[in-house]
């Protein structure tokens, strides 16, 4: 989960990181408005500098003008819905640090910088970026937090702040479980002090059940909107049992799709392109999730109005069990008793009882129903249900 820079700062604060004074304001008639400030858009994409996210002010007046122009438009694709108004720092120099999961060692990784302030793809083509691997087991010692910050070109006092910084920075990054936590810029200003003026948190969702006391509001990241009912219930449904995963994002199509394995979702939502079906959604479970989970996922793919058709398709499962996939989805079928065309092709452990427990829920519920194996291709099936989903439409 990407947090916004206010909820990222107010953990930094947690940890003794030194933020500027800010208010949050969800309004464009904000009351008690300073004499001067930045006024900075709420938003999860990056960049915001560059797309007039972000304005200095430097009186009351250009503050409200400010919120007035931001409030509700849509930049890099996300609508603006709240503003922070922060006080303005005097600048002296600008420094870049993070602290991060990399892929490669499989642990995290410090980056500090001299040059802060600029984007990080330009950040990387320079000199003078420094990045050391930290030992996930004895954590980030004050000494190596010191060594980083002379390496990167920091003298005398700067070297303890830096450093004090850093491990500032480590810690919450690692009490947080997060997956990165950034400051560009971190701003000496005219005094010495070194303050955090943004803030970039990505938290590892997988961790959520250790911090029940967090309350963040749902956000889908990338896809500039807010979340919809559907995909709240199905993140609930999903992060309410460790077994296995389900996940769900709508789309503008009339297919309801339903697929299990993520590259065998990505394949057969193209295949089904491919032959002029529009799906209604993107969707994949794995891992052998719940019977409850796939309930869920079923009653929120059925849930949207206008389908004319609902496609369960999945490669040959290694450990999913199909039964139990499946008497999830009859759960959902038995209460719904949708009269759209289904479409099934799924294979893998239990794979007979499950399409057995899906032929007598057809049979009670007289659903207009057509199933497959392992002997029809998954992609085969996809130009099946744009043919009944064609026909459907015509009635």
């Amino acid at each position: 989960m990407r947090l916004y820079e206010f909820e990222g700062k107010e953990l930094f604060r947690r940890y003794g990181i030194p933020v500027p004074h800010a208010k949050l304001v969800d309004s464009a008639h904000a009351d008690e408005i300073p004499e001067s400030g930045v006024v900075k858009a709420q938003i999860l994409a990056g960049k915001r500098g560059k797309a007039g996210a972000i304005k200095v002010c430097a009186s009351k007046q250009e503050i409200k003008n400010a919120i007035s122009s931001l409030m509700g438009k849509v930049i890099l694709h996300e609508e603006i819905k709240s503003v922070l108004i922060e006080e303005k720092i005097t600048i002296d120099e600008e420094i870049y640090m993070s602290i991060a999961y990399d892929n490669d060692t499989r642990g995290p990784v410090l980056i500090l910088s001299k040059q802060g302030g600029i984007d990080v793809e330009e950040l990387a083509q320079r000199s003078g970026v420094v990045k050391k691997p930290i030992n996930a087991l004895t954590g980030l010692f004050d000494w190596q937090a010191r060594e980083a910050a002379v390496e990167a070109g920091f003298k005398d006092k700067d070297i303890m702040k830096v450093a004090a910084f850093l491990v500032k920075l480590y810690t919450c990054f690692v009490q947080e479980d997060a997956r990165l936590a950034e400051i560009n810029p971190v701003a000496k200003d005219k005094e010495g002090n070194f303050i955090a003026l943004d803030a970039v948190v990505d938290l590892d969702d997988d961790a959520g059940y250790k911090h029940k006391d967090r309350n963040y509001k749902p956000r889908t990241v990338g896809i500039g909107r807010e979340p919809t009912s559907r995909e709240i219930a199905v993140k609930h449904a999903n992060d309410a049992d460790y077994r296995g995963t389900v996940k769900y994002l709508k789309l503008d199509g009339d297919i309801g799709f339903m697929a299990a394995g993520g590259g065998g979702s990505i394949t057969c939502m193209d295949a089904l392109e491919s032959c002029g079906g529009k799906p209604s959604n993107y969707t994949e479970f794995s891992g052998n999730p719940s019977a409850e989970k796939l309930y869920e996922l079923t009653k929120a793919i059925l849930s949207k109005q206008n389908l004319s058709g609902l496609w369960i398709v999945g490669a040959i499962a290694n450990f999913t069990r199909v039964d139990t996939t499946m008497d999830g989805i009859t759960r959902a079928l038995d209460e719904l008793k949708p009269t759209i065309p289904i479409v099934v092709r799924r294979s893998g452990p239990f794979e007979q009882e499950g399409l057995a427990i899906l032929r007598e829920c057809a049979k009670r519920n007289h659903l207009n129903m057509e199933l497959f194996g392992a002997e029809t291709p998954m992609t085969a099936t996809a130009k099946i249900i744009v043919e009944k989903s064609k026909n459907y439409k015509k009635k």
